[in-house]
């Protein structure tokens, strides 16, 4: 256990920028919580790992939402996100196992999941099992968003540029109209889509504590990357986009500075276009920022320009609260997160975002009348 967490200590100079920032500890109040409190027991854990009994790290290495957000701000390069992952590397235990299958099998299970988690009636919702069931069926989506946007044009921008798409479990496996969207664009844009077999970026997987099984993945997609030639690589979730960002399974730094530079988020490739705005587009538009988008979102600067002021509420610090793991280990310390996040999204009878996970966790938790979707589905 040391070993997987002393990779990740450095010093904490206690500026306290990763408690402003943790959105956790925000919603909470309980500084225990918080970034700092998990660093300093986790730096104890890892000069004498007896001081923690095994069901006690177990459970805090449930208590982190893994958004990355102390990361951003720590001027020490101080990684919780990685501290935690490192224990519950070392404390595998059911939910953890759970998620893992969960993640790994997503071609199996997530669809007949989705569709099943809608057949159960409210009756069975208890406390602890509603909240679950609503986001395995909010998954798919059911019919999704009404389009309302329509390309006047498209550019000549990436006319004939051959491209891969990585599309992500969930475009990939329940939301097929997201995939679809994204072709039909790169088509309208005159790009060719080369033929690539991804697998999931491994994101989930590394933040659960298996980073093998992730750097696996990470591996295989790569290696489509250059089997393809090393083109650009449209992506349309930003989840997926910070996990691919983040590989390290190069043959060089040159090399990784080339698969960084060739990951597209797909809104980049609409920015300056203009789109004829339907007579159904909704009246008061929402936007959630995810987490791993950092500071510079593609999908919300794309948004704004095409919307303007039909876009009325725009989360920032708020986290959707759907947590990985920790929505399973510890579901009632993210509700309070969820909650803030739909405070600051008041007002929108529709949310749009970019993230997959973001939007599983928003469809199961949306006040009702309000309608939540990819951004990809305003498109006609």
């Amino acid at each position: 256990m040391s070993e997987n967490i002393s990779q990740h200590v450095s010093h904490c100079i206690l500026c306290g920028k990763c408690l402003q920032a943790c959105p956790l500890l925000r919603a909470t109040g309980r500084e225990e919580l918080g970034p700092r409190s998990k660093s300093d027991l986790c730096r104890v854990l890892a000069e004498d790992p007896d001081k923690l009994s095994e069901t006690d790290a177990a459970k805090l290495a449930g208590l982190c939402l893994g958004c990355g957000r102390c990361r951003e701000v720590c001027p020490q390069g101080q990684d919780v996100p990685g501290l935690v992952a490192g224990l519950r590397a070392a404390h595998p235990g059911f939910k953890s196992w759970l998620w893992k299958t969960w993640l790994t099998r997503a071609r199996m299970l997530w669809s007949p999941s989705s569709k099943a988690a809608g057949l159960v009636p409210e009756l069975f919702h208890t406390e602890r099992l509603g909240p679950m069931l609503k986001m395995l069926a909010g998954m798919s989506g059911g019919p999704g968003l009404a389009p309302f946007m329509t390309p006047k044009s498209f550019p000549d921008t990436y006319r004939g540029e051959k491209l891969l798409l990585f599309a992500g479990c969930t475009a990939n496996f329940v939301q097929g109209r997201w995939l679809m969207a994204a072709l039909r664009l790169l088509d309208g844009l005159g790009a060719e889509v080369l033929p690539g077999d991804f697998t999931c970026c491994g994101s989930g997987l590394k933040g659960a504590g298996f980073a093998d099984r992730s750097a696996a993945m990470a591996e295989r997609n790569v290696a489509v990357w250059r089997e393809a030639g090393r083109p650009r690589i449209a992506v349309f979730c930003a989840t997926c986009l910070a996990g691919l960002r983040a590989y390290d399974c190069f043959e060089s730094d040159g090399e990784r500075s080339r698969w960084v530079d060739s990951l597209l988020p797909l809104s980049e490739t609409m920015r300056g276009m203009e789109f004829v705005i339907s007579d159904n587009v909704p009246e008061r538009l929402g936007y959630h920022h995810p987490c791993h988008a950092g500071a510079d979102d593609p999908d919300r600067d794309f948004l704004r320009e095409a919307l303007g002021d039909r876009l009325v509420a725009v989360t920032d610090k708020q986290c959707c609260g759907f947590g990985g793991v920790m929505r399973l280990a510890a579901p009632g310390l993210t509700e309070p997160v969820n909650r803030q996040c739909w405070e600051a999204l008041r007002g929108a009878d529709t949310v749009l975002s970019g993230c997959s996970a973001c939007l599983a966790q928003l469809s199961a938790t949306a006040p009702q009348g309000v309608a939540v979707g990819h951004w990809l589905e305003t498109i006609g």
